[in-house]
């Protein structure tokens, strides 16, 4: 911020070795204020700006990464050191940021973190469940409201997949290829909603890339087999639409480490180089 354009502006107009002249001809009434006293203000107002942009900047982060652990590892790394401490509506502590966007470009390659405690097979079976719209008894399944959306006194349940790809297939540029999970007449009267709430794809360049909003992301535990599960979808609605697959960018909300995660999490990130970063 020390060379941001506010305090070259500032300086240019309020500091010597610019004329009196030039103050005068921006700012007349500042023209008789002698030069000590405007210094003082400059240093002030610089301290000022300094702390309203670190304030301002508490909300929105950008991450973009090659690879499914490579963001996950920058994520993680991102909210340990700079989340601010929040308690949620459990009680449970978290380190959060609010509104972390994170683009990854080939989530094909490389899929699953070393570090990560979920193998292939696990990832696979939550991939199908998203896919699918099946539900082995769960209260919801992102799959089941994708695939089978249907809010009470609805006759026919909406497969919003198949609606996204019929919007891509008759019209590659649609802006129209959404998908939604949240059911305001079920999800509002629940305590456990859905954390991923909006997934949206887009066709640019010929590659379909997918869009996912999440309201609450548990990005220690959760990001890596969001991050599957979505390579696996986009895939889908590629294969359907006639599209090449393209990259995955995840909006959160809140994206946040719980403190159950913090030992390994903080271990975890002091083995890594800050090339990894």
């Amino acid at each position: 911020m020390k060379d941001g354009p506010l305090l070259y502006m500032w300086n240019a107009l309020l500091c010597e070795p610019v004329p009196a002249f030039y103050r005068s001809y921006f700012f007349p009434a500042l023209a008789h204020i002698p030069t000590i006293i405007l210094m003082h203000l400059n240093v002030f107002l610089s301290c000022r700006i300094t702390l309203f942009w670190i304030d301002f900047m508490r909300v929105g982060r950008i991450i973009r990464a090659k690879t499914i652990p490579e963001a996950w590892r920058r994520g993680l790394n991102l909210i340990w050191r700079q989340g601010d401490l929040i308690t949620d509506e459990r009680g449970t502590r978290t380190r959060e940021l609010v509104d972390l966007l994170v683009v990854v470009e080939k989530p094909r390659e490389d899929m699953i973190p070393d570090e990560y405690s979920w193998n292939e097979a696990r990832l696979e079976e939550y991939a199908e469940q998203l896919i699918t719209g099946e539900n082995p008894g769960f209260e919801y399944t992102y799959g089941e409201r994708l695939r089978s959306w249907n809010a009470p006194g609805d006759s026919d349940p909406i497969d919003q997949i198949d609606y996204v790809a019929r919007r891509i297939k008759a019209n590659p540029n649609t802006r129209r290829a959404t998908a939604v999970t949240w059911i305001p007449s079920i999800d509002t009267a629940k305590d456990e909603i859905p954390c991923m709430i909006v997934d949206d794809f887009k066709v640019r360049e010929g590659r379909l890339h997918l869009t996912a909003l999440f309201r609450s992301h548990d990005f220690a535990g959760a990001y890596p087999a969001n991050l599957y599960g979505l390579t696996r979808l986009l895939d889908r609605v590629s294969e359907m639409a006639g599209i090449k697959p393209g990259s995955i960018a995840t909006l959160s909300v809140s994206a946040h480490i719980y403190d159950h995660d913090w030992d390994w999490v903080e271990q975890m990130l002091l083995g890594q180089s800050e090339e990894e970063f």
